[in-house]
């Protein structure tokens, strides 16, 4: 999420990334880091035991057991995901392409990745989701619609009846559900509802659970961007006011895709490349969703932010060599993207793990 006031949709028309909604949520879910407030509310909280029993339809939550997660990092893990290695003269540094949803084994990392991690003096993302400024500058842009926004849907009742029915039968925790009020924090909070269905929670997610062990080792954690920088990209306006204005047809269209399965089916698919790291299948896959929408949305989504964080690394990885940096993997494939800036800073680009990747021996830590 990201982008200047400069890029603010203007006051008498219709957003052009809302005209996309359908394709926006799911963009938002499986790339954007804001959502890391909802990992920490929605997704993570357990739904309530009597919706549980009552409605096949829930997930099942996120564990909650220490024992499971202590059984679960005795077990040896594979890489997951694609991992780079970043050189320039004397700076390294290594960059972990991350999804923000996930299952509970990919929290762990595996040989290479855990090399490069024990060797960072810092980790970088996308935003600290755990930080409580970040959280309550993301929290606060989710609470309440616009004036227009609100009179769609008062116009529209029966979408609001729908939602609610949607988020009751999915078993989206209701105290989560009447503070995020936003049209759109209730349609990416069912959206990634939807997604745990199959197993992916944003309580799993790559950035989320980097965080919380960095912060409980007290490795410092850097943010490359500002929460209003990704709120602007995501089109919620400047200072956490929401911006963009969600038509009746896109909020059915958004509706229909998570009733029908089909947010789910590309979810998985996207879950399912980035585990085995296949950067092929992956750009292949965002071309035929269209999941990013129109060229407006890819910039503002991908290509701007892309370019911020070509601009700010270099300084970052500088001031503390081996940096570990993760990003959301998305921003590693289709033009412009993050390597390519990169390598246009000077630095050599070499791939660790996942398909294709360099075979022989990393460099050792130095």
């Amino acid at each position: 999420m990201q982008r200047s006031a400069t890029l603010s949709p203007l006051p008498h028309r219709p957003a052009r990334g809302l005209r996309l909604l359908p394709q926006l949520l799911l963009g938002l879910a499986l790339l954007a880091g804001g959502h890391a407030a909802q990992a920490r509310t929605s997704a993570a909280a357990p739904a309530p035991q009597l919706a549980q029993l009552d409605r096949p339809s829930c997930p099942a939550p996120a564990v909650k057991d220490p024992a499971v997660y202590q059984a679960e990092s005795r077990k040896p893990h594979p890489d997951r995901g694609v991992l780079w290695e970043l050189r320039k003269g004397d700076d390294l540094a290594y960059l972990w392409g991350s999804i923000h949803v996930g299952q509970l084994s990919w929290i762990f990392p595996g040989p290479r990745t855990a090399q490069a991690l024990r060797a960072a003096p810092a980790i970088a993302l996308e935003l600290d989701p755990v930080d409580p400024a970040t959280l309550k500058a993301l929290t606060q842009a989710m609470r309440e619609d616009s004036d227009r926004q609100k009179l769609v849907m008062r116009q529209n009742p029966e979408l609001q009846t729908r939602m609610g029915r949607m988020a009751f039968e999915s078993c989206v925790d209701q105290s989560t559900w009447q503070t995020n009020a936003a049209t759109l924090a209730r349609l990416i909070a069912l959206g990634m509802q939807d997604m745990a269905r199959s197993g992916y929670h944003p309580a799993y997610g790559i950035d989320l659970n980097l965080a919380a062990m960095a912060h409980a080792v007290g490795r410092p954690v850097q943010a490359i961007e500002t929460a209003q920088e990704q709120l602007l990209a995501m089109g919620l306006g400047g200072e956490g006011v929401p911006a963009q204005l969600a038509t009746p047809d896109d909020i059915r269209k958004a509706l229909d895709d998570i009733d029908s399965g089909k947010n789910r089916q590309v979810a998985q698919q996207l879950a399912t490349y980035w585990e085995s790291g296949d950067l092929a299948a992956l750009k292949q896959l965002m071309q035929d969703c269209q999941c990013l929408g129109d060229v407006g949305m890819q910039a503002a989504l991908l290509d701007t932010r892309n370019q911020r964080m070509a601009e700010r690394l270099p300084a970052m990885i500088a001031a503390q060599p081996k940096l570990f940096i993760a990003v959301g993997m998305l921003h590693m494939v289709g033009d412009n993207n993050l390597l390519q800036l990169l390598q246009k800073q000077g630095f050599t680009v070499r791939q660790l793990t996942g398909k294709g990747a360099d075979a022989s021996t990393p460099a050792k830590a130095r």
